[in-house]
Order: structure tokens, then sequence, then C-alpha cells
């Protein structure tokens, strides 16, 4: 029993040890990438590459992130920019706008409340819409309105997604030294992890609901 259990957090430990090295694999890769395309091209193509190979790895693949990664980013690099690239802008724009809101102090209190809730939303749309790319294939027009439908839709799923930024922040607030490292890869592993899992579910529950809804119209 002893070295069973012992086997079993050696296992888990190992597993551990995998994620952190492939967490901060898609880090590197993504800053790399994102500078590849002079940050405004890149990011949205980085991030779809980070989403794409990190879904195939919660999938059980065997994932080469050296190598996937790129190719993901070369291929996605039009559609990515076409898909993402807006609410990515508009969360940056966002962004700064608040940190100029909030050096004018008590004048800019409103925008600042205003920009913050807006560039919130934009990143949190941004944070749905990669996986919701990654794992559904939809005209190019129809992930936009999808992913806001659904982030509107599924508030309890949209509060996690919060919760999980907010660790990130907190945490990468706490150590500093997690930001060049970590940060981004940890956000974009966890985002996907969460999304898939809330994509499934509703998979689930509309099979679930279909199957009802049959039994019902045989039973007339």
């Amino acid at each position: 029993m002893r070295d069973s259990e012992g086997g079993s957090w050696a296992l888990r430990a190992q597993s551990l040890c995998d994620w952190v090295l492939f967490t901060a694999l898609i880090n590197l890769f993504w800053l790399i990438f994102t500078v590849a395309g002079l940050v405004v091209l890149g990011a949205a193509p980085a991030t779809v590459a980070a989403v794409t190979v990190t879904r195939r790895r919660l999938r059980g693949d065997v994932v080469h992130v050296w190598r996937e990664f790129p190719a993901v980013w070369t291929a996605e690099f039009v559609r990515g920019n076409l898909v993402l690239g807006p609410p990515m802008a508009v969360a940056g724009l966002l962004a700064a706008s608040t940190a100029a809101f909030s050096r004018m102090g008590a004048a800019g209190s409103l925008g600042t409340v205003v920009c913050a809730i807006g560039g919130g939303f934009a990143f949190l749309l941004s944070g749905v819409l990669a996986p919701l790319y990654a794992h559904y294939e939809l005209p190019l027009w129809r992930y936009l309105v999808t992913a806001s439908r659904w982030l509107l839709g599924n508030l309890v799923h949209a509060l996690l997604l919060v919760v999980a930024a907010a660790v990130v922040a907190i945490a990468t607030f706490l150590l500093p030294g997690l930001l060049p490292f970590f940060t981004v890869g940890v956000w974009l592993v966890v985002s996907t992890a969460l999304c898939i899992g809330f994509f499934h579910l509703n998979e689930r529950r509309l099979d679930e609901r279909r199957a009802a809804e049959a039994a019902t119209a045989a039973a007339h």
C-alpha cells in the first residue's frame, strides 16, 4: 500500500513538474512570437497558438511546443488576427485609457471606472474567444458574436475566469519575478483549461436536453 501511495505521489509530482515546464515554454514562445509579429500583429496568433497547443496537451496528445507553436502561429497568422485581434486591441487601448484617467485623480474617476469595466470585459472576451476558436469550426464572423453571447449567458463561468485572472494578477503583484517567465503562460493555460471544460459541460447539457426532447416527442 505504501509503495502504491508513494508511486502515486511521485507520478503527481512528475505531472506537476511537466505542467510547470509546459507553462514556462508557452510563456516563452508567446513572448517570442508576439515580438516576431511586432506585437500588434503577433499577439493574436501567438495567443491562438498557445491555446491550440494547450488544448492538445489537455486532450492527452504528445505535444512538442518548440515545433507545434511556430507551425500554428504561421498557419493562423491572418485568421488569428482577424478573429482575436480586435478584442485584444480594444482591451489594450482601454487598459491604457484606464491608466491615463487614473493619473487625473478625481477628475478622471468616471473615465477610469468606465474604461476599466470595458477593458475587463474585452480581456475576458479574448480569454473565451481564443479557446472557442481552437475548439469549434465556425464562420469567422460568428466567433466574436458567439463568445460574447456565451460570456453574458454563463455568468458563473465568467466569474470563475475573473477569479482565475485575479489570482494570476495578485500572484504576479506579490512575486514580480513571475512576470517574464510564467504570468502569461499561466493565464493562457488556466483560461484554456477552464473554457474547454465549460464547453464540454455545455455540450453534455445540450445532448441531454435533445435526448429529453426526443423522448418526449416519441412518447407523444
